[in-house]
């Protein structure tokens, strides 16, 4: 609860950094994402997680050609199979906010380059029909690094493609026989469009 607090407080805190700022503009995209989490293992358990579709949704704030922050927020489901025997399916959800470096391209440029870190936190719940057993929400924080490229179409639209990685210790789901406690990297390809106003 404290991290979905403090997400949420932050995010209230950037969204109102264009009353703030001068010559600066805002941008909303939705994308669609591929999740792909690297195996886990610790303690003798074996964390595989199946690889899922999902999507994305941000919105940046561009302080000049230069730097931008974002928040970002992001939904998918896929199962954690453990070499114990059992397995959790969860929809899992991210909260996160990034600071992007653009390399300070010109806003009429047609490509748009940009790398990104930050920090956040993912949501992971259950879905009791596809597990085979009991098991119960976690939240993990984690480190978020990234990059990519928009296209702009338009003025106001752009496609862009990227990659972000999400660094976290692999969910139990307080399953003693699912307990890794190591890190693992949720590498999280994606394609999708912008509007910047």
């Amino acid at each position: 609860m404290r991290i979905k607090t403090g997400l949420l407080v932050t995010a209230l805190a950037l969204l109102s950094l264009p009353a703030l700022a001068q010559n600066g503009s805002s941008e909303v995209s939705a994308n669609f994402t591929g999740n792909f989490q690297k195996q886990a293992n610790g303690f003798g358990v074996m964390d595989t997680a199946t690889d899922s579709g999902g999507f994305l949704v941000n919105y940046r704030y561009h302080f000049n050609r230069w730097s931008a922050v974002e928040a970002n927020y992001g939904n998918t489901l896929f199962s954690q199979v453990y070499n114990t025997g059992t397995v959790t399916q969860a929809r899992v959800q991210e909260a996160t906010l990034a600071y992007m470096f653009t390399f300070g391209v010109d806003r009429d440029a047609r490509f748009h380059p940009f790398v990104e870190a930050g920090t956040g936190a993912l949501f992971f719940s259950p879905v009791f029909a596809g597990s085979t057993g009991p098991a119960v929400s976690q939240n993990r924080p984690v480190l978020l690094y990234g990059g990519g490229v928009a296209y702009r179409l338009t003025n106001r639209f752009s496609v862009q493609a990227g990659y972000r990685g999400l660094v976290y210790t692999a969910a139990d789901f307080s399953v003693p026989t699912q307990v890794t406690n190591a890190k693992t990297n949720l590498a999280e390809p994606y394609v999708g469009v912008s509007f910047r106003f």
